[in-house]
């Protein structure tokens, strides 16, 4: 399955992935035997992510308990305590998340595909640019990989790569707010038995986070980019007051998106997908994108598996997931404002 030379790769493939993170890596695990697909991501394998790796209900029934247990982190399940500073409230919620590492995670979806004989796969390799091929039926990628260009010919192209897919920007000019994700792993003589999602609007209109991750543990926050730095200081001054939490450890950051509405969203075009974050799928209240991506990734090859008309079975078996994203952008505009968001306390 794995090539790293990109000489060797076939010049012509059904269906051609950008991106092998979950969303890339169980498309191409899912999409049947009688396609022929290349799945390329830009880095270098295995690779990690910044990301929380709570697997809420939705990720917990798609893995349907397939997951091995060196995925997951201590304490396994973890409830949530909400914490609006603003209007000093709490609510704790007895959620049973699956705290999970996601590079475990990831490292774990990649292995799933090494008995794929139709799937190829080259790390460190670039999309740089695509366009219709001659008969307006086919694309050509132009992909990169360590300095070699080379030209490659696909009847189905698929964004699987992110909040800054490339793919999205060709297909559309419209643009979805950011924020800068910040989390920082600390060693931690406290041993904490919850998580804590913290409403604060001296550092953000979204939230923060704390998730015990033993012997570590995890603090982190979604910020406007044109001040992350001093608000994740401001941050860290108010855990160690109010939590005791005190220290430096691994710090991440990662551009996360934050969709206003439906209209952000995007599952493609013609003979042009977009799968996860890079569709804009992900909850615009909580910034949760995993379960997004692995069911999207499942909805996308479902539909081409189907034989019908793949754009249109997208659409059709994303239609449910995107309802259900309608009540997430209502509670996104309560979370943003102090003055409403009492009621999610009550």
């Amino acid at each position: 399955m794995i090539s790293k030379d990109i000489n060797a790769v076939d010049l012509g493939f059904d269906i051609i992935i950008v991106g092998a993170g979950a969303a890339g890596c169980v498309l191409a695990r899912n999409l049947s035997k009688q396609f022929k697909v290349l799945l390329i991501d830009s880095k270098r394998f295995p690779r990690h992510k910044a990301c929380s790796g709570v697997l809420v209900s939705e990720a917990k029934e798609f893995f349907d308990d397939d997951l091995s247990e060196e995925v997951f982190l201590q304490p396994k399940q973890i409830d949530i305590e909400y914490v609006d500073v603003d209007n000093k409230l709490r609510n704790n919620t007895k959620k049973g998340f699956l705290n999970a590492n996601r590079f475990a995670l990831d490292y774990f979806l990649f292995n799933s595909l090494k008995d794929n004989d139709n799937v190829t796969f080259i790390e460190n390799t670039k999309m740089v640019e695509f366009s219709d091929a001659h008969d307006k039926k086919h694309k050509v990628v132009i992909c990169e990989s360590n300095g070699v260009i080379k030209p490659i010919i696909t009847k189905y192209l698929v964004g699987c790569d992110g909040a800054l897919s490339s793919i999205r920007k060709t297909l559309t000019n419209s643009n979805i707010r950011f924020y800068i994700g910040v989390q920082e792993f600390i060693k931690c003589n406290k041993e904490f038995d919850r998580a804590y999602f913290i409403f604060d609007s001296q550092i953000t209109d979204f939230y923060s986070w704390i998730i015990p991750k033993k012997p570590y543990v995890e603090i982190g926050t979604l910020l406007d980019p044109y001040s992350s730095k001093e608000k994740f200081e401001l941050l860290k001054e108010k855990l160690a007051k109010d939590f005791g939490i005190t220290g430096s450890g691994k710090l991440d950051s990662a551009l996360v998106l934050r969709p206003s509405s439906i209209k952000d969203i995007i599952l493609g075009q013609g003979n042009i997908f977009l799968c996860g974050e890079a569709a804009g799928l992900i909850s615009p209240s909580s910034a949760e994108g995993i379960s997004y991506a692995l069911r999207s990734a499942k909805y996308c090859a479902d539909a081409f598996n189907s034989g019908k008309e793949p754009q249109k079975e997208y659409a059709r078996n994303c239609k449910p997931m995107l309802e259900r994203l309608d009540e997430k952008f209502k509670k996104s505009e309560i979370i943003s404002d102090k003055s409403k968001r009492k009621v999610l306390f009550q």
